[in-house]
């Protein structure tokens, strides 16, 4: 890589990651290239981008974006060893749901940290949010949630109902 390429490089991931909806860090060092190229396959299919370059670069590029980083002095920490970017375009966790699938199948790969909403957020909090379901099963669940109520009312009205029909039907029959 040219010395001159760097700086447009680090542009373009700056833009990639003020775009993105949440941007996960993760260690991808163990994987094989075949599980790494399904990896890569399956977030791509959930809605993200996975990018693999230099830690210079992805820490300049974060630092670019996100000025509360350089406060916390955790980049330094944090960005060692072979590290990869997910960034997520549409959904802020379904390609996380893919990495916590994943890490759950091989343990592999390690997640370093994210940032979701200006947040950023350690490993414990990624694994929690990797197994949450998906946005259409949270909606369906709340939706359940707040209807449930509605529903067992009407059901427990209507079975005093049933129980009169029940009694005026067994009345009748003993008339006759």
């Amino acid at each position: 890589m040219k010395k001159s390429d760097k700086p447009l490089i680090v542009d373009s991931l700056a833009n990639q990651i003020k775009e993105a909806k949440s941007v996960t860090v993760l260690n991808y060092q163990g994987m094989p290239n075949k599980q790494l190229n399904e990896l890569r396959q399956k977030v791509r299919e959930a809605g993200g981008i996975f990018a693999v370059s230099k830690n210079t670069l992805i820490k300049r590029a974060l630092e670019k974006v996100h000025d509360t980083l350089n406060s916390l002095n955790i980049l330094d920490t944090l960005l060692v060893g072979p590290t990869a970017i997910i960034l997520s375009q549409k959904d802020e966790v379904a390609p996380l749901q893919v990495l916590g699938k994943s890490i759950d199948e091989s343990g592999l790969p390690k997640l370093k940290f994210g940032i979701f909403d200006g947040d950023v957020l350690g490993l414990e909090k990624l694994l929690t949010l990797s197994h949450l379901p998906g946005k259409n099963v949270l909606a369906a669940q709340l939706l359940g949630a707040l209807i449930a109520p509605k529903y067992n009312m009407v059901e427990v009205l209507n079975g005093n109902l049933r129980k009169l029909v029940y009694i005026l039907d067994q009345k009748a029959k003993a008339v006759n």
